[in-house]
């Protein structure tokens, strides 16, 4: 897998969740982190998280929103030579 490609998905994410986070219900929001945590801790989707280990986790990711707001969405560029370039609305 495309290491470079994996970290700019991961930053346009980050930068999607800061921009956007009011989008959805603070429930929803609290069960899409939970998803993402298990993903991106290589968990099972039915593992078991408790508030107390997603906790510092959220807290870590909301803490960069600031910074992370006004940037721009990194391209994609894929094997092959191709890339996907991003905006707002897509």
């Amino acid at each position: 897998m495309d290491i470079a490609l994996l970290k700019d998905i991961k930053f346009n994410c980050d930068v999607s969740d800061a921009r956007f986070w009011g989008s959805f219900s603070i429930c929803g929001l609290l069960m899409r982190y939970r998803d993402l945590y298990r993903s991106e801790q290589r968990r099972e989707p039915w593992a078991a998280v408790s508030s107390e280990e997603i906790g510092p986790w959220i807290q870590q990711k909301e803490s960069r929103w600031p910074e992370l707001e006004g940037q721009p969405f990194r391209d994609l560029v894929l094997q092959g030579g191709g890339s996907v370039h991003l905006t707002a609305d897509r």
